[in-house]
């Protein structure tokens, strides 16, 4: 704890004091300061603090990366005087992002940035639901055999998975209003209409006793349960909508008349145009990775992915990337690109960080290496180590780059496929949930990996000077 309040003081002097910050936050890895005058901020006396991995300015704050103790470090700080902001997630809200000149890259930015701030909050309920089903797999007659297709525990972990999926336009809608700052219920009420019974029986009934339309306007019957995409561009566009009734409606009539005449702008915005583009989309974006899978070009993809995933993570350009295959893998229940080769890559980061941990002599560094391989290999929290070992050592890139390579042309040439994008020590648990030997490959995939990447880091990836403390 003495250690925690002297790197607090230490980060809060170098940023300028406490009469420089307006407000402070935290995430799962990093501080993330609001400054009065970030010109005031000593960059590189934060940088050389002992305790503290890196340094990013994005979104309008000064965000200085500690690693898996930053509750500690924040506390600390927030007990010196500092607006305290709490906890927040990984990526900025919409309304917090700054907002500059409308160009064709910017456009691309926001709707990476709408797709991944509606999705990624998804993924613990992707997760949960998709290991049921991998539990299933498993204890049942896929695999083990120990447990019965047709009884009571098949009945309800199949049942955890489907309502997993079949709901995600709800829960998508809750998910896109909160990061428009839209009302979260009427996004959930958005998503509920297009997985309605009647609706749903009448899209998939084999033949129409009636001519479905809104207001007159003639709708497709299409299938959404299991879909993202309709229910987000259905959010988006109510958000707009929602925002302009509230905005014009007398104050004494909003509460009531601003969602009622939302939706009735809505429904037929919904049901025959946006919804149906969004499930072309989404059938689109299935069909034509799954294609690229089965190419020479899909092989190489998975390779280079599995290969370079801690730098795209670095680089931000992963959020983009995830989004895509998570928006994906809700349609399919499964992937066998990008998600699997970052699965790989998570054990890959271990097979690094557990060569330099056994190599490094200096009993302070080892110690630091020691910490970043837990939180690399127990709850897959890469951060510490890419700031802390890839950076300051620079080798270790190259084991990682080629275990990433081993295990990602593995995982292309045996078309493995991932049912369930976990992280941490149970990621390979994710390659359950078809055949036995997709499991089996997921397993060879991941160990070859971590081999080779520990292998070529132990002769490769740290200098002489490194291993004895003297960088």
């Amino acid at each position: 704890m003495a250690d925690n309040k002297q790197l607090g003081a230490d980060i809060l002097a170098a940023v300028g004091g406490k009469e420089n910050v307006s407000n402070l936050a935290h995430c799962m890895t990093r501080l993330r300061f609001t400054l009065k005058d970030e010109s005031k901020a000593n960059d590189e006396q934060v940088k050389g603090t002992d305790g503290v991995l890196g340094l990013a300015k994005t979104g309008g704050q000064y965000q200085v990366i500690i690693g898996p103790k930053v509750p500690e470090v924040y506390s600390a700080i927030v007990s010196l005087g500092v607006a305290a902001g709490g906890s927040v997630d990984e990526d900025l809200s919409a309304e917090d992002k700054p907002k500059g000149k409308l160009t064709p890259k910017k456009v691309g930015e926001n709707i990476l940035n709408f797709l991944s701030g509606s999705v990624v909050p998804l993924i613990p309920v992707l997760i949960t639901g998709a290991l049921f089903k991998t539990v299933i797999s498993v204890f049942g007659s896929t695999m083990l055999g120990l447990v019965a297709d047709d009884s009571a525990f098949a009945f309800v972990c199949n049942q955890v998975y489907n309502a997993a999926f079949y709901f995600l336009p709800i829960i998508a809608g809750v998910s896109a209003a909160k990061y428009l700052k839209a009302n979260p219920f009427l996004g959930a009420l958005m998503g509920a209409i297009l997985i309605e019974p009647n609706f749903v029986a009448l899209s998939s009934a084999t033949e129409q006793t009636m001519a479905y339309s809104v207001y007159g306007i003639p709708a497709p019957t299409l299938g959404y349960a299991n879909t993202l995409i309709p229910s987000l561009l259905s959010v988006w566009a109510m958000s707009y909508v929602e925002k302009f009734f509230n905005k014009h409606l007398p104050e004494q009539i909003r509460t009531v008349f601003a969602p009622f005449f939302t939706f009735v702008v809505m429904l037929p915005v919904s049901l025959c145009a946006l919804a149906p583009l969004g499930n072309y989309m989404g059938t689109g974006l299935a069909t034509f990775l799954e294609w690229l899978g089965s190419t020479p070009l899909g092989f190489l993809a998975v390779t280079l992915i599995a290969a370079t995933w801690p730098i795209l993570v670095m680089t931000g350009m992963h959020v983009g990337l995830a989004a895509i295959a998570l928006a994906q893998f809700a349609q399919t229940g499964q992937d066998t690109m990008v998600l699997m080769a970052a699965n790989i890559q998570n054990f890959v980061a271990t097979g690094v960080a557990l060569a330099v941990w056994l190599r490094l002599k200096e009993p302070k560094q080892k110690n630091l290496a020691l910490g970043y391989f837990i939180t690399q290999f127990i709850g897959g929290v890469g951060e510490p180590l890419l700031y802390g070992v890839f950076l300051r050592y620079k080798r270790p890139w190259i084991g990682s780059i080629a275990g990433g390579a081993a295990a990602g042309l593995y995982g292309a040439l045996t078309r493995t496929v991932l049912y369930a994008p976990t992280t941490g020590i149970f990621a390979t648990l994710g390659f359950a949930g078809g055949s036995s030997m997709n499991f089996v490959n997921g397993i060879i995939g991941t160990v070859l990996g971590v081999v080779v990447a520990f292998v070529v880091t132990w002769f490769f990836g740290l200098s002489k000077d490194a291993i004895e403390g003297k960088m």
